[in-house]
């Protein structure tokens, strides 16, 4: 008899913890997404209007139109932040954000297990991090980790993949597939991105992000690494890539081209691709002083002197709203990193944005 109550016992505990997983999952699922935010025109299905409090199924294509955002939440806690001009869905069991166009942020607690950004053959995935994609017309991608405790990986449509670490941006041309790996200013992205800057509320995961940014700062007021331009890294103004990094930042590519800084990097190693190896990059990449052959890079930090120049946008409901550092003209901003020639800037920390995180971040000064 003890042997019977014994057998129906563990069945019945069998039976409960059976359960106690498989909810588990279901947790760890994307399952329904529910709106926080709605700015505009934004669209689900077939072109009906969204509104806060809607929720989303699982297929249902999202569009935001020019001037638009939206916010969202799933069962699993995860949020997704939705820039203008962008077309996505998701998949639930399997964790997937099929990115059409624009740009997005995910923030993914631990314990969710990995999630997928898919678009047209180009993925990136990653366990429990914040992180940026976008997608511009032509199929070229980003894919940015602003902070993670697992591993991330980004996979070309033509098989080449590569690892990403915290604070590094994958660009991957829809052309060849290549995939090219640098360091993303930080600062410049949570201070100019439509995606952190147009939000009422702190983006869940902006602690962590401002983490691996202090550390970039350390790196930059140590002259462990310089605050690089695009061309610095050994990129072309003809190159595909400007297209993904402007829509992620809400900038126009001409003004990503005149950035100063956007990068960070050494500067013995700036070009940071593998595909940049070519020595006809070294003059831009490294700032070769054609008479004696040194580094002249004007951006060197100056310790505590350094400080950005931004304050929060006017208009919170629109991407390229004109800021204190420079407007719409990134090429004019005047930073004490030597972006615009000028001395130290002393200017007191901007009031705060974010949800309440001052603008003022680190030494490592965006544009």
């Amino acid at each position: 008899m003890n042997n019977e109550l014994r057998s129906l016992f563990l069945a019945v505990t069998g039976l409960f913890l059976i359960g106690q997983v498989h909810d588990a999952r279901a947790d760890r699922e994307f399952s329904q997404g529910e709106f926080l935010t709605v700015v505009n025109q934004v669209t689900t299905g077939e072109g009906a209007a969204a509104k806060s409090s809607d929720k989303l199924a699982e297929k249902s294509l999202v569009a935001t139109g020019v001037g638009s955002l939206a916010e969202l939440r799933f069962g699993d806690s995860s949020t997704l932040r939705i820039a203008p001009n962008t077309k996505l869905s998701f998949l639930s069991k399997e964790r997937a954000v099929n990115l059409q166009s624009g740009s997005l942020l995910l923030n993914i607690p631990s314990g969710n297990g990995a999630t997928r950004v898919e678009a047209d053959g180009i993925s990136g995935e990653v366990t429990g991090t914040t992180l940026m994609a976008s997608r511009d017309p032509e199929g070229n991608f980003s894919f940015v980790i602003l902070e993670t405790a697992g591993t991330a990986k980004v996979s070309s449509h033509t098989g080449k993949s590569s690892i990403l670490l915290p604070g590094q941006i994958a660009l991957v041309r829809r052309s060849d597939g290549s995939i090219r790996i640098f360091e993303l200013n930080l600062d410049a992205v949570v201070q100019f991105s439509p995606l952190f800057v147009s939000f009422a509320s702190a983006m869940p995961g902006l602690e962590k992000v401002m983490e691996v940014a202090g550390g970039q700062a350390a790196d930059v007021k140590s002259q462990t690494k310089s605050l690089l331009s695009y061309f610095e890294v050994g990129l072309k103004a003809e190159d595909p890539d400007k297209e993904p990094l402007s829509i992620l930042f809400g900038k126009s590519a001409d003004e990503i081209l005149a950035s100063k800084n956007p990068f960070l990097g050494e500067l013995a190693t700036a070009a940071g691709s593998e595909e940049n190896k070519d020595s006809s990059y070294a003059a831009n990449v490294l700032g070769t002083d054609s008479k004696g052959g040194g580094i002249t890079d004007a951006r060197q930090p100056e310790g505590e002197a350094l400080a950005a120049k931004s304050n929060p946008p006017t208009d919170p409901g629109l991407a390229g709203t004109d800021t204190a550092a420079g407007g719409g003209d990134l090429s004019s901003t005047d930073t004490a990193a030597g972006g615009g020639g000028g001395g130290a800037d002393t200017q007191a920390p901007t009031p705060p944005v974010n949800g309440g995180v001052a603008s003022n971040f680190s030494p490592a000064t965006p544009f």
